[in-house]
């Protein structure tokens, strides 16, 4: 297991992940409403490129104190996919541009949320009552804005988010990321895919929230734990993909009494399958393969290293 180094006066700091977005065609711009026990924040006007970009934005918002965050809403403008937030210990002038896998090895995620889960009234990570994501005082606020937009010529967007805060006092435990990530499917043009790949818990863990995720050229995931002659032992997540699902996610959540346990030494195995329906190879970050967890007491954001399966004689 290894630490994740995320391939994640202005008025914008924010919120969180999990790859949320919208696609509602309107260019109104919109703010989360505001309540007692959240933060909202706003980017301001920005301009969107044609095509596939990813923004980083340095703000001038520092945590005054430890942060307990249980959930988060996320809007974004027309061809929005994701908006990131993390922290950072980063001293670098406010201001954005677009971002270089390189700065944010010192950024931390904090969590993720989606405009679809907004209307729907609940967050992407909505987490069990006690538990929260700890953002410590004194740290810088951060956020990576990732768009695909379709329409050939820039846009001018403005992207918000809010978080929804526990009372410290109030923590049961905190939760950490748990990632299984595919980084070597390559989608030939006009081709159907599939790539499996596993890998092995080295500790015990406690699951509350599990979602699989791809983008819109996927067509079905599947996660499993295995025996080691490869039969499967139990089918976490079997989603037949949609579009949608990209923003909006299917969720298995489960409670502090009953946790979905990962015991140590459990093989996972993680299929995607895509049809590339484009005229241009597809790879990571344009597609995705991977599953997202949270776990408890989190310690630190992992990422399973992932292998391609070996074909069974």
């Amino acid at each position: 297991m290894r630490r994740a180094l995320l391939i994640a006066p202005f008025v914008f700091a924010v919120g969180l992940t999990a790859c949320g977005g919208t696609d509602d065609s309107s260019t109104e711009e919109k703010t989360p409403p505001p309540d007692e026990n959240s933060l909202t924040f706003t980017t301001g006007e920005f301009e969107v490129p044609a095509g596939d970009s990813f923004t980083c934005f340095y703000t001038d918002q520092y945590t005054d104190r430890e942060l307990a965050v249980y959930d988060a809403e996320g809007y974004q403008g027309p061809g929005g996919h994701h908006i990131v937030v993390y922290w950072t210990d980063d001293t670098r002038d406010a201001g954005y541009h677009p971002c270089l896998d390189s700065e944010m090895t010192t950024w931390h995620q904090i969590a993720g949320g989606s405009e679809k889960s907004a209307k729907a009234g609940e967050g992407v990570v909505a987490l069990d009552d006690g538990l929260a994501i700890k953002v410590p005082a004194g740290k810088r606020l951060v956020m990576q804005a990732h768009y695909i937009n379709t329409t050939g010529k820039p846009e001018t967007v403005t992207d918000s988010v809010k978080l929804r805060l526990l009372d410290p006092a109030l923590v049961k435990a905190y939760v950490n990321y748990f990632v299984t990530l595919d980084l070597g499917f390559k989608l030939p043009p006009a081709t159907k895919t599939t790539s499996t790949t596993t890998c092995t818990t080295n500790r015990d863990f406690d699951m509350v929230t599990v979602l699989g995720h791809m983008h819109e050229l996927g067509r079905h995931y599947k996660l499993e734990t295995i025996d080691e002659s490869g039969q499967t032992l139990d089918i976490i997540r079997d989603d037949e993909w949609l579009a949608e699902y990209s923003s909006h996610p299917p969720v298995g959540r489960y409670s502090m009494a009953e946790p979905y346990h990962l015991a140590k030494g459990t093989k996972l195995r993680q299929t995607c399958t895509w049809d590339n329906t484009t005229m241009e190879t597809a790879t990571f970050p344009r597609e995705m393969c991977l599953a997202f967890f949270y776990y408890f007491p989190g310690t630190e954001d992992l990422i399973c290293p992932m292998a391609k399966e070996e074909p069974t004689q």
